[in-house]
Parts: C-alpha cells; structure tokens; sequence
C-alpha cells in the first residue's frame, strides 16, 4: 500500500472531495472507522491530490474518472497522535522573547522539528515546550501543545505559542483571517529578477516529487512580497514578507524570480551543490566569476564551507512577526536577529555591504 493510497473516483458528478475520501477509505480494513472530520484535517493538511493538485476541503467538483491520492501516513499521525504525556519533555535552552499567563514567543532554532512526525526522529520544540510549560493549548491536537502555526525543520525564527485553548482558537483566527503580519530574511545564493516585487502564484503539491511543492500548476493561492535589502558580496540578503501560509511559500516562490536560498537543497540543489564544489575545489570551470572575486582565497573558501556544512538548517529565518494579543487587543511585535552563523558567513564575504 506504501504511504499514498490512490483511487480512480467514479462516484456521481459534484461530490464533495471529504466524502468521497472518507467513504473510499472506509473500505480498507485499517481506516474502516475512520471520521469525515479527521479526513477533512487530512485535506487542510495538503495530505489529499486529486490529479496531483491539493484538494480544498470542501471541493464540490468532482468528477468520474478524476485519481485521488491519500497520504496514509500522514493520516495515522493525525488518527494516532502522541498525547501529551507521551511526549517526553526535554530541557533544550529555548530564547523566548514573550511569556504572559496565555501565550509565549518564543524563537526556534534551525534544524529543530516543530511537533512529533512519523518521518522525523529527535527531540522536537513541543517536547522541549513541555519542560519549560506544565499547561499548554491542545486544540491544535493532542500531538501539538501549543502549537498555532509552524515553522519547517530547517528554518529558524519566531513562533507564538497558546497556553490555553481560547488563546489558540484566537490565533489560529488571526492567521486565517490574515491579521497576523510575518516577515522574513532570506539569504540567496542569486538576486531575484526584478530586485523587489510580488509573486502572485499558486501552489500546490509537486506532480512527481511528493515532498515537493510547486508554482507551476493550479494549487491555493499564495502571495510574496520580496526586496533586497543588502549584497552579501555575490549572495543577496531579502526581506521577504507572506500574506499567506502555504507549505514552502517562501522557498517556492523565490525559485520564480531566479532566486534560491543558501543550503536549501531541495529546491535549490544544483545551485547549491555547484557553490559548495566551488568552496571545495576553488578552480572549477564552472565557478561563477563573482564567487571567485569574493572568495580568492581557499583558506576562506574552506571557513565558508565548514560554516554552511555545519549549519543545520537552511539560510531563511522568520524575523518578525505580529499579532493582536487575544486577551488585551494589543497588537504585539516580536522580532528576532539573525542567527550568529549568518553573522559570521558575512564577515567571510570582504565587499559584503
């Protein structure tokens, strides 16, 4: 069966997707239980395809003949989710930049997984909330105390977290409601084309690769905006902010104006892969000219990659973020500086400006 099921829908014209999927997962022995509300958390999650396009819960057009596809394994996290005291709290040294009686913001590190997943082992920010809160929000699961929205892996920055239920509900409106206003810096190995703008284009889970998203076909709208803010030497330091929150918005997005993000090598794994031959090897042919006038050194050329080697995440950091506190109707801003790694690879870059 693997982790996508996938069937052929030949029930009537205009069905609604959540029905469809609940009704023809029924039929396998291991989801015969399975509820319409847990299959519509399966849809918002992006866990649903029909003709490689993510679902929309309460997509009404269907149609005999159209291949839907289910994320089984991202269906048994959310029917079997840890509960929170399954979740073993581990004292990890967490930055919080706000802590009231409802709510924290705190500032994640790269590399560190938000919430327990079956494909991600280590320890996680919700364990790690769990040492530091004895009472945390479980509206958004029993799998995640706290958690309103999320950050990937490999991204680092600010992250508002509930404590208590209505303080959850109250967020998880906002940033429905597009109230909640995020920023982020974007370190990218080329300038985008035009240098600032916004990229106005849906996405939608890739066609062939399923970890992958897309801007090539007819996903849920997303909107950018981007400007350069400083040169790195040939690397370009973006100010980057979403007015939506799409699965790899940010790194999607910028792949449309030319752009991709140091490290980040599944969007960007050629370019990236090329620049870290580059550091390695210093005379390839394919070096471009500009890496070699601001690296002519193999020592520094060395330091960088041993920088971005050990780094564990990629060059995208959520720095600002703002939101209405739920409870005194303030609007709160929390910004975060950029990881000290950051700082260091610039200081390698002699015409960084």
């Amino acid at each position: 069966m693997g982790d996508w099921y996938g069937f052929d829908y030949e029930g009537t014209k205009g069905e609604r997707c959540d029905v469809a999927v609940t009704l023809a997962l029924r039929q396998l022995k291991e989801f015969a239980e399975v509820s319409r509300a847990r299959v519509q958390a399966l849809i918002e999650d992006g866990g649903v395809l029909y003709d490689g396009k993510e679902a929309p819960r309460g997509q009404k057009n269907l149609r005999p003949g159209m291949h839907i596809e289910v994320n089984l394994a991202r269906l048994r996290e959310l029917l079997n989710p840890p509960a929170p005291e399954d979740i073993e709290p581990v004292d990890l040294p967490l930055n919080f930049l706000h802590i009231d009686e409802h709510l924290a913001v705190v500032e994640k590190p790269a590399g560190l997984t938000v919430h327990p997943s079956p494909t991600e082992e280590g320890p996680t920010l919700t364990a790690a909330l769990l040492h530091h809160f004895q009472e945390l929000s479980d509206h958004g699961g029993a799998d995640r105390p706290g958690i309103v929205h999320r950050l990937d892996k490999e991204t680092s920055g600010v992250l508002v977290i509930a404590r208590d239920n209505p303080t959850h509900v109250s967020l998880a409106r906002q940033f429905a409601d597009r109230v909640v206003e995020k920023e982020y810096a974007a370190l990218c190995l080329d300038a985008p084309d035009p240098p600032s703008g916004s990229i106005d284009a849906p996405i939608e889970r890739h066609l062939h690769q399923r970890q992958k998203m897309w801007a090539g076909g007819m996903g849920r709208n997303a909107l950018t905006e981007y400007r350069i803010a400083e040169q790195w030497g040939p690397l370009a330091l973006l100010d980057v902010a979403i007015h939506t929150g799409r699965t790899h918005q940010i790194r999607v997005h910028l792949l449309t104006v030319g752009s991709c993000i140091v490290n980040d090598d599944k969007y960007g794994g050629g370019r990236n892969g090329s620049f870290r031959k580059f550091l390695r090897e210093g005379s390839d042919h394919s070096a471009r000219r500009s890496w070699k006038q601001a690296w002519p050194e193999a020592e520094t050329r060395r330091n960088l990659l041993d920088l971005l080697a050990a780094y564990p995440g990629i060059f995208l950091h959520a720095r600002r973020l703002s939101f209405v506190h739920p409870h005194t109707g303030e609007r709160l801003e929390f910004t975060a500086e950029l990881p000290e790694v950051w700082r260091q690879l610039q200081a390698l870059t002699p015409s960084a400006g």
